[in-house]
């Protein structure tokens, strides 16, 4: 097999691994909204449903019947999400104290259509009222605007009537969720899908028979480059997915000059590259409150980016000292410099302040999100300042480990 066949194969199975990376990622994620709905969906809700069928049950004694009412009177009122209890009328006889200050002006004994001026609810609430069949929909209401809300409704008979619990859950979290992760999804793929083109483009011109040398070489230096960048977002992506899944350990102190010893050596060519100076004000025996390998992850993205982005000839500079909330590390530069518009979304994922720039450096896009990630999950935070043209500042703290 020829070195250009093996090289392709190499390749061929990198672009497998991101495919599969990528639908791992994507699975975690669908399971974690499972277990977040599972966990707003089941306790209150079947707690008042059980109540409720104790009314049913008791019907017979007048004394349990008053007794399972008082019950279920509690659950409703001190229910952490809007309930509302109505009658077969319609009307609303009791609500949960969430429900009076969420909702627009919900009354008691005033009729649900009338309340939250929604047919649909009303209509489907007496359907369920008559066919004693539970239900559910997804409707807007009027709560400090227009919000969706998943309602669920739970009919019962009491005595001679009939009654019908209903859940409104804000739905605005679930598909907000939703939202994001088809957003995530559609970024990922295109990120991934970026380099594989280039790549898929590179090999169909090496298969020219007439292609020159020097071009054949120079091609695939090209793919060495773009497969190097694909190894690097993936790698990016499963280390994030591990610290969004609590996987990664936080918990650790590294020497911080040691630290930073290793980063400027390893980033010293880079910075040659750029011409870029860089010098350090640390106390000698300063630790940072997190483990070697994420003292490394987060300073060598900090770094790096202060080489990369601040411009040919600039200063980067590290500082750091103790506070009385714990350790505060800061890396300044005095280059170009963001624009007041780009700033506040800098630590988001995959956003980039110069797209064409960033790829043209081999940047993935998330490594601001991963520091970010880090520092909070060790109980820190981080921030940015910077002006247009005079430089860019960020700095994080990190608490102290408690003794």
């Amino acid at each position: 097999m020829s070195s250009l066949s093996i090289f392709l194969f190499v390749v061929a199975l990198v672009l497998l691994a991101g495919a599969a990376i990528l639908g791992s990622v994507l699975l975690r994620l669908l399971k974690e909204r499972s277990g977040l709905m599972a966990v707003l969906e089941t306790p209150q809700p079947q707690l008042l449903v059980d109540a409720a069928r104790d009314l049913q049950k008791a019907a017979s004694s007048a004394e349990e019947g008053r007794r399972a009412g008082r019950r279920l009177g509690r659950l409703i009122a001190s229910s952490p999400m809007p309930v509302l209890l109505v009658d077969q009328d319609l009307s609303i006889i009791a609500l949960s104290s969430s429900a009076e200050s969420e909702l627009d002006q919900p009354r008691i004994r005033r009729g649900l259509l009338e309340t939250l001026g929604s047919h649909e609810l009303a209509s489907v609430a007496g359907g369920a009222l008559a066919s004693l069949k539970p239900s559910q929909l997804t409707v807007r209401l009027y709560a400090q605007g227009r919000r969706p809300y998943l309602a669920r409704l739970f009919p019962y008979r009491n005595g001679p009537g009939r009654e019908c619990l209903i859940f409104l859950q804000n739905a605005a979290a679930t598909i907000g969720f939703g939202e994001l992760r088809s957003q995530f999804a559609a970024t990922v793929s295109h990120e991934l899908r970026t380099p594989l083109a280039a790549v898929k483009a590179l090999v169909e011109s090496l298969k020219d028979p007439d292609i020159a040398a020097e071009d054949r070489e120079r091609f695939l230096e090209r793919i060495d480059r773009e497969t190097g960048r694909l190894g690097q977002l993936i790698d990016d992506i499963l280390f994030l997915s591990t610290l969004e899944s609590g996987g990664a350990e936080i918990k650790g102190v590294a020497p911080l000059n040691a630290a930073l010893e290793k980063q400027t050596e390893k980033l010293g060519p880079l910075a040659e590259r750029f011409n870029v100076s860089f010098n350090t004000d640390v106390p000698p025996e300063l630790e940072i409150p997190l483990p070697e390998r994420m003292a490394d992850t987060v300073l060598a993205n900090l770094i790096e980016n202060a080489i990369k982005y601040s411009g040919r000839g600039s200063r980067v500079s590290v500082s750091a000292g103790r506070e009385a909330a714990g350790i505060r590390v800061t890396i300044k530069d005095d280059g170009v410099g963001i624009d007041q518009e780009h700033l506040p979304h800098i630590f988001e994922r995959f956003y980039r302040v110069d797209k064409s720039r960033s790829r043209q450096l081999g940047g993935t896009g998330l490594g601001l999100s991963i520091v970010k990630h880090v520092i909070e999950s060790a109980g820190g935070e981080i921030s940015a300042r910077s002006r247009e043209g005079f430089g860019t500042e960020i700095s994080f703290l990190l608490p102290l480990p408690r003794s």
